[in-house]
């Protein structure tokens, strides 16, 4: 596999705001690194993972139940959330409960998301809809806004603060009321062929990832400010957001990853449940 031309490992970052407290210490240098940090959205993630153009990367959880066979997961680290995650939102016009037979936009962007949705509204919900892909923004020009509308990210935090939407379906909160446990979005995942290439140095890569998050949990207020510039909701609801977010992968994250994977098969989504592989120098940090 093609490395970066400077030969440093290329790590794949989601251009969200969920991902701050982990990437911030490393862009900023807080935290020494040997990365080139790669950044996209999650299903653009997914593609660069899937066609050996990153290393390891946060990818969708769909995207290591899809591929098992590629990658290895990197031990606690995820992102999740155990009720409400503030940023994977459908904004409706009507009240949920109305929109069978109603066509809904979904975002192209999370794969992951999506996936959710039609769980939850095929076996909690019950809901029958046509799920369509594609941009709010683009509609919205078009002179005809959807019914209801699924974002994530930044854009389902910036539409959170407006009222174009009334009625909205946290998809964290309503997984997490039906299971009673964690929901997990992304992943960390490395390329088995990376993985094997580092052998020794990956538990290094490791210990790099988790000083990263261990920082930006620790340095919330610093988080905070750093999103405040970036315009899109202000401090105090970025407050409760990341207090929304976790990112660990431990027994109860996976207990909850391993549900909507039996769930997805069951949906016909994925061939078969996959299990957990970690790398075997860090099999124990897990």
């Amino acid at each position: 596999m093609d490395q970066s031309r400077s030969g440093r490992l290329r790590l794949g970052r989601i251009g969200f705001l969920n991902v701050l407290p982990i990437y911030y210490p490393l862009e900023s240098h807080i935290i020494s690194h040997p990365f080139l940090i790669v950044s996209g959205s999650p299903a653009c993630l997914n593609e660069l993972m899937a066609t050996d153009r990153l290393d390891l990367s946060v990818v969708s959880s769909i995207e290591y139940a899809r591929h098992p066979e590629r990658y290895y997961v990197l031990p606690d680290l995820s992102i999740s959330c155990c009720g409400a995650v503030k940023s994977v939102i459908l904004f409706s016009q009507a009240p949920v409960d109305r929109l069978t037979g109603k066509t809904i936009l979904v975002t192209r962007e999370s794969h992951t998301s999506v996936a959710l949705l039609k769980i939850l509204f095929s076996e909690h919900l019950r809901v029958e809809a046509a799920l369509v892909s594609g941009c709010l923004k683009e509609t919205a020009a078009g002179g005809d806004l959807p019914v209801a509308f699924l974002a994530i990210g930044d854009e389902a935090l910036r539409l959170s603060a407006g009222d174009l939407y009334p009625y909205r379906l946290d998809l964290g909160e309503a997984w997490h009321a039906w299971t009673g446990l964690p929901f997990v979005f992304a992943l960390w995942v490395i390329q088995r062929n990376s993985a094997e290439r580092l052998n020794g140095a990956l538990r290094t890569t490791m210990e790099i990832l988790a000083a990263a998050k261990d920082w930006g949990r620790t340095h919330l207020d610093r988080i905070c400010a750093v999103a405040e510039q970036k315009g899109i909701v202000g401090r105090e609801a970025l407050q409760v957001y990341y207090r929304c977010l976790g990112y660990d992968l431990r027994q109860g994250e996976q207990e909850g990853l391993n549900l909507f994977y039996r769930l997805l098969r069951e949906a016909g989504e994925i061939a078969r449940v996959p299990g957990l592989a970690f790398p075997a120098t860090l099999a124990r940090v897990a």
